[in-house]
């Protein structure tokens, strides 16, 4: 399986890239193919600009947005990596997912106003690290908002119904145990994927 992986972190030596490393490393380890999009060191320009909307209405992606969609296109799976940053996603993947996920690739409306994925892929995994506790997030929702607003509001809306979210807690203030138990997790993930 070829599995095209979108990498949202600015600090190449963070524990993002870690979980980015492990994951590739599982991968590899089941014989998958991957290909890192990695926004930041690509200098990703995350602005959705009126010309873009003009395109999009000639029903032409800019030059830049056609290589990401290519790119997406070839790949049997997705996989985002991420910190939450405001209980989302940080801003260069907002704007990856407003420029690229776009009307007429990923998704189309229909003459009844309901919308319909054109992504076709087998499945799509979302791995986001946490400053909070696993508890905070349950407690307060942030958990349940993020799956919502992530996994159905772009993901499974886009058509990739099997979507995965794992969450990554406390990152910052754990032991560098618990770090390593998480980078063993997504090594595992990456050989069930």
């Amino acid at each position: 399986m070829k599995v095209q992986i979108v990498f949202a972190h600015p600090n190449p030596e963070s524990f993002n890239a870690a979980v980015l490393d492990s994951f590739r490393q599982g991968l590899q380890e089941a014989g998958h193919q991957n290909d890192v999009m990695d926004l930041y060191a690509d200098k990703f320009d995350p602005v959705l600009t009126v010309a873009d909307f003009q395109d999009l209405a000639a029903g032409k992606a800019a030059s830049d947005i056609a290589a990401y969609q290519q790119k997406v296109a070839d790949a049997d799976a997705l996989a985002f990596i991420c910190p939450v940053w405001w209980f989302g996603v940080p801003a260069i993947l907002k704007g990856w997912v407003d420029r690229v996920l776009s009307h007429g690739f990923a998704f189309q409306f229909q003459e009844d106003g309901t919308a319909k994925g054109l992504l076709k892929h087998k499945k799509a995994l979302v791995i986001q690290t946490c400053g909070g506790s696993q508890e905070a997030y349950e407690q307060y929702g942030f958990k349940a908002a993020m799956q919502k607003c992530i996994d159905d509001g772009i993901v499974r809306f886009c058509g990739i119904a099997d979507v995965t979210h794992e969450f990554l807690y406390n990152v910052v203030g754990t032991t560098d145990e618990v770090r390593k138990g998480y980078l063993d997790r997504v090594r595992e993930l990456g050989k069930s994927f």
